[in-house]
């Protein structure tokens, strides 16, 4: 009997140091691999977490149908930080304490990011985030990585863009009352004013609580200003164009990538023509795969992959072959994006520079009910 028993003992020693290795996190020894989506899928940005995780699930399908990684297929979690930064630690949470996960591609809002990420570096997972605030690669995370620009390199893009190609000599901002609103007015005001404008009126909202934009637009207008930037999101710069024409206030308007998204046609319908915004993607910008990856797309989701969705393929593609060069686990994907250069994405080619995507970035406009190319860009 005691023979019997030490020997159960040991098979139990065993089998929990065996469920323990994984390789540097995350475990490889079941039939399926697993990443992570932590992005909004309800709330006021629920459009762009929809999208993203769409363009994840293809590009897994991709894999998957191709054999998946050394045979074992692989699998999406989904988390909804619904946009609330109080929320998405709780999501991080639950990714970090799952051994399972071997990545995370999230999140899109910069506050649930910077909320978040500490939890995720403490466990030792790679994220790939396009939220656009500046201090979220800031040096302290190592294992976040962030595949868009900055909301500095935006505004300072779009200032540039606004006096050196609109020619445009005032400015005026309305802009959300959050970290993203107030970074995008301060960045825009200051190169714009370095280049030789002013900045003639600033006034702010709160997103998801202002509807009545009258007050703001009066002041705005009795400023004439030659263009108006609005640094928000869709929903808002929808309502603002709508009520801009009524208080007066015929002035083109530009945009960040916040806007990059159909649903600003949909909400605002005529009153967005015209409408120019900053973006990473178009898919009339072909890089290799770009056209292939939007037939896709169309064809699985009858509808065209956005800004967003482009990224979020673009960050699935890396996380998989991090693994098939390093090994499916945390450490092996870590390790390949610290050392990527000129990944072919969709987008355009990837290459991370203090944990930062290096990229040129496009200008968008609403043109007849469409999002196309503008015939005016940057460079």
């Amino acid at each position: 009997m005691k023979k019997n028993a030490f020997i159960a003992i040991m098979l139990i020693l065993v089998i929990s140091l065996s469920a323990c290795s994984g390789g540097g996190g995350g475990s490889n020894s079941s039939t399926e691999l697993y990443i992570a989506s932590a992005n909004p899928m309800t709330g006021d940005s629920a459009q762009f977490g929809d999208m993203k995780v769409k363009a994840i699930e293809l590009a897994l399908d991709e894999v998957n149908k191709a054999g998946g990684i050394d045979g074992k297929q692989v699998k999406l979690i989904v988390g909804d930080d619904t946009g609330n930064p109080k929320e998405a630690p709780n999501v991080a949470q639950k990714f970090a304490g799952d051994n399972k996960v071997l990545a995370v591609i999230g999140h899109w809002n910069s506050s649930c990011t910077l909320a978040a990420r500490g939890i995720y570096e403490a466990a030792g997972i790679p994220v790939i985030t396009d939220s656009v605030n500046k201090q979220i690669t800031d040096g302290s995370t190592p294992h976040l990585y962030r595949i868009s620009l900055t909301d500095t390199t935006q505004a300072k893009n779009l200032a540039q863009y606004a006096y050196n190609v609109l020619g445009k000599k005032s400015a005026a901002i309305l802009f959300t009352a959050n970290d993203f609103g107030t970074g995008l007015k301060n960045d825009f005001t200051e190169e714009f004013e370095s280049l030789g404008g002013k900045v003639v009126a600033s006034e702010t909202y709160f997103e998801g609580q202002s509807k009545d934009f009258s007050p703001q637009l009066t002041k705005i207008k009795g400023e004439n200003p030659d263009i108006m930037f609005v640094a928000g999101y869709y929903v808002e710069t929808a309502l603002i164009a709508q009520q801009a024409g009524p208080a007066g206030l015929n002035v083109p308007m530009i945009g960040t990538e916040g806007i990059s998204s159909d649903e600003l046609i949909k909400l605002g319908g005529d009153a967005v023509e015209g409408i120019r915004f900053a973006a990473f993607f178009h898919k009339d910008v072909e890089f290799p795969g770009t056209k292939e990856f939007v037939e896709s797309f169309r064809t699985k989701y009858n509808k065209e992959p956005d800004n967003y969705a482009a990224l979020a393929y673009d960050s699935a593609k890396l996380i998989l072959e991090g693994m098939k060069q390093n090994g499916a686990t945390r450490d092996g994907i870590t390790k390949y994006l610290q050392e990527v250069k000129e990944f072919p994405g969709v987008a355009g080619p990837i290459s991370f520079e203090n944990n930062d995507v290096t990229r040129s970035i496009l200008i968008l406009e609403v043109k007849d009910g469409q999002i196309v190319l503008s015939e005016d860009q940057l460079n």
